[in-house]
């Protein structure tokens, strides 16, 4: 394919670097991208994207979805189709990417009535390929690609008990495919006692954080995205797990800062590959330290869920002033509601005791170095006599530490008594230590496992 015109753009300097957008057809779009050097963000921003590059130096640059307004990444100028590629700069560079159309979208609604029409609220759920995508009282909806399978599940509840479809179909579950909008609509039956209509059915109660996390286990802020170095990153994490079974894994993945403007299949098959061996994948929110509304991050939750089967969310941004702990126990219960097992928050520093319990894990420490135990034991920064932390269940707390070179075991050992999950990586500045796994993660996960 010829590359479009550039006609019109003059270069102020031999290694400027130009990324540009188009259609399949070649017209231009203005598209999200990053560049980075060595793990890090070094320009990003909306197409055409200028930077003013260093000759012979290499760069990776990523090519962005919207997913909102129809479009998806498609392959970049030299045919590759992963959203990442390596370019190195011999003088003025521009790098090209195309993108399509994405396919049509349909909705899915499910609704349940008695066989006289008057409406129930039922427990029902729809799963994509075994993945659990929305469960809850009807009625309820979600959007669906075109084409694809869904499967949906009624429940019974007392004297309720399930009989039909709306289209006369018997089997429960039932196989949906989205060639367009589609609402399911269960039939029931009634049978002595008779129970109120407006009763629903309890829904599964989410599994506890003392049987996710029976042991201490890792924790991995998985920031990188799954492709090249990238992917060597994610398999890592899958290869240790499979390796070590009984050491709980938590990862946080981040495709944009937040679930981004769309689903991205590439970091979705790669969730579902985590999952698969036992890999406990929350996705990442920010909470501006309080600031971001509640429905903001319960819809940050909904993508998260809807989009990647997340297990839960990781709060970073997490606040530690006092009267906020309704606003993460509020989050907490909606997250659970919608299907979750877990939620993490990260204020990076202690917390008053009044937040124990507002979300599963508190990270209380996020730092440069190893510090000392006491502040696991006890509180941080503070004397032995203020601790506090050793009265509640060390699964309430997790530490991250960065710019460590090497591995102390014995430390990693002694601090397995006061947390419920661990995290030591090298790499000293923002981008780098959480775009990378650190040389010595098979070493650490095997202290754990013990």
């Amino acid at each position: 394919m010829a590359t479009p015109s550039l006609t019109g753009i003059a270069f102020a300097d031999p290694a400027d670097f130009v990324v540009n957008a188009y259609t399949l057809n070649g017209e231009p779009l203005s598209m999200w991208a990053t560049i980075h050097q060595n793990g890090a963000i070094v320009k990003s921003g909306y197409t055409p994207l200028f930077f003013a590059a260093t000759t012979g130096s290499t760069y990776t640059v990523t090519g962005y979805n919207f997913a909102a307004g129809g479009i998806l990444f498609d392959h970049w100028e030299n045919g590759s189709t992963d959203r990442t590629t390596t370019v190195t700069v011999t003088g003025n560079t521009w790098v090209n990417s195309f993108h399509r159309t994405a396919p049509n979208t349909h909705s899915l609604t499910v609704n349940a009535y008695t066989q006289s029409g008057s409406a129930l609220s039922m427990y029902a759920t729809i799963r994509s390929g075994g993945t659990v995508l929305q469960s809850g009282y009807t009625p309820f909806t979600i959007t669906g690609r075109d084409g694809a399978t869904y499967t949906v599940t009624a429940e019974n509840y007392g004297q309720y008990v399930f009989d039909r479809w709306g289209n006369g179909g018997t089997a429960n579950p039932r196989e949906v495919t989205l060639d367009h909008d589609v609402t399911a609509t269960a039939r029931y039956n009634t049978a002595a006692p008779a129970v109120s209509a407006s009763q629903p059915p309890a829904p599964p109660s989410p599994p506890t954080i003392q049987t996710l996390i029976p042991k201490t286990g890792v924790f991995v802020a998985l920031y990188m995205y799954p492709s090249g170095s990238g992917a060597a990153s994610w398999q890592a994490v899958y290869d240790e797990k499979v390796r070590h079974p009984s050491v709980p894994f938590v990862v946080a993945f981040n495709p944009s800062s937040g679930p981004g403007w769309g689903q991205d299949g590439n970091i979705e098959s790669w969730v579902d590959k985590l999952r698969s061996v036992g890999v406990i994948a929350l996705g990442y929110t920010h909470d501006g330290y309080g600031a971001r509304p509640l429905d903001a991050l319960r819809a940050d939750a909904d993508k998260y869920r809807n989009w990647y089967g997340a297990d839960g969310v990781f709060i970073d941004e997490f606040t530690n002033k006092v009267g906020y702990e309704g606003h993460y126990r509020d989050l907490t219960t909606y997250a659970k509601s919608i299907g979750m097992k877990m939620t993490m928050g990260n204020p990076g520093t202690d917390v008053p005791r009044s937040y124990i319990g507002t979300v599963d894990v508190i990270n209380i420490t996020e730092g440069r170095g190893y510090m000392p135990i006491s502040w696991l034991q006890y509180c941080v920064l503070c004397s032995a006599d203020q601790g506090w932390h050793y009265q509640y269940d060390k699964r309430n707390f997790a530490y991250i530490r960065y710019d460590v070179d090497w591995l102390d075991t014995s430390f990693v050992s002694n601090s397995i008594q006061s947390v419920g999950l661990v995290y030591v990586t090298n790499g000293d500045d923002s981008n780098s230590r959480w775009f990378h796994l650190p040389p010595y993660f098979g070493s650490l996960v095997s202290t754990l496992d013990r």
